[in-house]
């Protein structure tokens, strides 16, 4: 199937011109949600660049709407018509600077008036096209083993491994069909240990001290690095000689607690590493020291601990309007019950410096199984063209209903209610449930567990009729 492309503004040599059909207006089936892909001026000049957009194209658009802008000043206004629920933006890894994430967040809050997300987005980028390339060709993955070089719930997984940061010899080893089992035999270093697990893992959480070009392993003791050196991965234990990292097999890396382990400041990064040597397919991870983390270990509570209900991209996207929704809560909140100036500062700083490596659309949740509630969202049609939706919130473990399994890091636990609209809606009107004060935006629903209490015995309903 082909897709409609408008290539707007797009000066390209006459070497690729004949590659293009022009479109004066885009086209949309009313049918099919908008993906957006954002290309910037350097890529669409590049043949081996623009192959990458492409592939992308070809891979989103049987599913979704797809059209192709330049990345540019006009750009807001053209995704203002185009209207996506995601948007993935191209870039060669030299163009891929903390200033231009920073403008991509805004970019993504600004499609409509109100201060929230407008689209679901991440960037691709790698060390050259080819590894970027691969990016755009993710098939869809349901993650059953995962791999912690920081504690997690492995309660949600298949398989697992914890390898403690701060206790030595410490490790958590989950085995199919059985329970999680803590254990006091790992490796004094285990550098080699997590290179060779990552063949096996299809997510890969990292915490503890990192820079763009090594991670250290152990926070509280010593132990090996994780190094980015001339395009390679390569795993240097306190104890033995460095060797290279190869993983296998497509990949999810969430650099919860690293600080700058998402920034590319140059092509020897350790992000670039992780994408090409250990088959990282998306990662996310801060672009700047972190010290406060709602940001990055928020991703969490709703990717893990609410297992199944979100992809990656997903749960970045929510975690990101839970702390606008704190901001904007605590801008109208009186003197006496805003938070304090620390926390404030932190909330701002975590805003807009954790990326997103990696195609938004890709699915890549946890097996659904049951967490501490259920989460339903159902819609009516009416005569008159309006639609009533139903959004239910169901505890079914008592007063642990809502309590993190695992709430390891910083800024955990107390995440609003999130439930993506499946499409986009307009003009919504509260129902019922007005009292828990539900946030309603065109593409989600958000209901603040700071600002309410919701039972943890009967189901909260909220009712949103909409256009």
């Amino acid at each position: 199937m082909k897709c409609f492309i408008n290539y707007r503004r797009l000066l390209m040599g006459l070497v690729f011109f004949s590659l293009f059909s022009f479109y004066v207006n885009l086209v949309r089936a009313d049918d099919k949600l908008g993906y957006a892909i954002v290309a910037t001026q350097a890529v669409l000049d590049d043949s081996e660049w623009l192959n990458v957009v492409e592939s992308l194209k070809e891979r989103r658009c049987d599913e979704y709407n797809v059209a192709v802008f330049t990345w540019d000043d006009t750009l807001v206004t053209e995704l203002r018509k185009f209207v996506p629920r995601f948007a993935c933006f191209v870039t060669k890894p030299e163009d891929a600077s903390a200033e231009q994430l920073a403008s991509v967040w805004k970019i993504s809050r600004e499609l409509d008036d109100d201060p929230y997300g407008d689209v679901i987005w991440g960037i691709i980028t790698g060390f050259d096209a080819e590894d970027a390339l691969r990016l755009t060709k993710t098939q869809d993955m349901t993650v059953e083993r995962a791999l912690g070089g920081t504690s997690i719930a492995l309660k949600y997984f298949k398989s697992g491994i914890v390898f403690d940061e701060s206790k030595k010899n410490h490790w958590v080893v989950k085995e199919e069909g059985k329970e999680a089992e803590d254990r006091n035999d790992a490796p004094d270093d285990t550098t080699k240990a997590i290179a060779d697990e990552l063949n096996n893992a299809q997510l890969f959480v990292t915490s503890g001290h990192a820079s763009e070009r090594n991670w250290s392993i152990g926070y509280s003791y010593k132990n090996g690095f994780f190094v980015a050196q001339k395009g390679l991965l390569l795993g240097v234990p306190s104890n033995d000689k460095a060797f290279k990292i190869e993983a296998k097999g497509s990949k999810i890396h969430l650099a919860s607690g690293n600080c700058l382990l998402g920034h590319i400041d140059k092509p020897d990064c350790l992000a670039l590493s992780m994408i090409r040597n250990a088959n990282v397919d998306m990662l996310v991870g801060y672009v700047v020291p972190t010290w406060f983390g709602y940001m990055g270990w928020g991703i969490q509570d709703y990717y893990i601990e609410q297992p199944g209900r979100f992809t990656v991209a997903e749960a970045f996207f929510a975690n990101n309007q839970a702390l606008l929704n704190v901001l904007e809560e605590d801008n109208s909140a009186p003197e006496s019950e805003r938070m304090s100036a620390q926390d404030r500062t932190g909330m701002e700083y975590d805003r807009d410096v954790v990326v997103l490596y990696g195609d938004p659309a890709w699915r890549n949740a946890l097996a659904v199984q049951d967490s501490g509630w259920k989460q339903e969202l159902t819609s009516e049609k009416n005569e008159d063209g309006s639609t009533l939706w139903t959004l239910k919130i169901i505890p079914i473990q008592g007063d642990q209903s809502f309590k993190l399994v695992d709430g390891n890091g910083s800024q955990r636990s107390g995440r609003p209610f999130f439930q993506f609209f499946p499409r986009n809606v307009s003009n919504a009107k509260i129902i019922e449930g007005e009292e828990f004060s539900p946030l309603v935006t065109e593409n989600f629903i958000l209901v603040s567990s700071k600002k309410n209490k919701l039972s943890t015995e009967t189901p909260t309903v909220i009712r949103v009729l909409t256009e």
